[in-house]
């Protein structure tokens, strides 16, 4: 016996922009967004901190802990030697960052995703359980993504041959190689178009949002899993 979508409570934590809660709610879950700026779209979400309302029963938690200072692109800030007391300031912000993610990973909710950037997490305390792309999922970008799973299987793409070393997915755009150089407007050949709309650099905000074939590829591949029964 399984139980039915609309009494299995979904908690999406840090997320303002309703893609994951309301790809979710369109299949019928209970899904609420949590974050500390208001949802972007209308839909069912819990403006302030997740610690407020994790003891609300939830079935599943798919968390995006913020990132600025756990991600590999500013782990060299960290370097007293060299920056003094911004590295001191940095690190203490690290270390705030990492209890969060643990936080967030040790919660009693059976069923965990948690996404994040490879970095400090995955180099130094926990490694990830698998490491995905969204042109894996039919994208054209590339976005080295870290999932960190609790009883919930990786996402499944289907492979194919090699590309830059390693795996990509069969049927499925391969990623574009064009990148702005920011000081210059001279175009390079990079993977990295997912910083990019309408030739200008996104904003922190604009590039932490889920792509939406992720979302789809989440609920299609562990509805079944938290539908089981106890």
């Amino acid at each position: 016996m399984k139980k039915t979508n609309s009494n299995i409570k979904v908690l999406i934590a840090c997320e303002y922009s309703g893609i994951v809660r309301d790809t979710f709610t369109k299949a019928g879950f209970d899904a609420t967004s949590c974050d500390l700026l208001p949802t972007e779209k209308k839909g069912k979400h819990y403006q302030g901190s997740i610690f407020d309302i994790v003891n609300n029963n939830w079935d599943l938690l798919i968390a995006h802990p913020p990132c600025t200072y756990l991600s590999s692109a500013g782990l060299h800030l960290c370097n007293i030697e060299n920056y003094g007391q911004k590295a001191i300031d940095r690190i203490k912000n690290r270390n705030k960052a990492i209890e969060f993610f643990l936080d967030l990973y040790n919660l009693p909710i059976k069923h965990i995703c948690i996404e994040n950037p490879l970095g400090h997490i995955s180099a130094n305390i926990l490694k990830p359980t698998q490491i995905i792309h969204p042109y894996y999922f039919g994208e054209r970008e590339m976005k080295r993504t870290a999932l960190w799973l609790k009883n919930l299987p990786p996402l499944e793409y289907k492979m194919s041959n090699d590309l830059f070393g390693s795996k990509t997915a069969t049927d499925k755009p391969k990623p574009y190689q064009i990148q702005i150089q920011k000081s210059t407007g001279r175009l390079r050949n990079r993977y990295w178009t997912d910083c990019f709309v309408n030739n200008k650099l996104k904003t922190g905000k604009e590039k932490s949002k889920t792509f939406q074939s992720i979302a789809d590829a989440m609920l299609k591949q562990w509805e079944n899993v938290i539908k089981k029964a106890e």
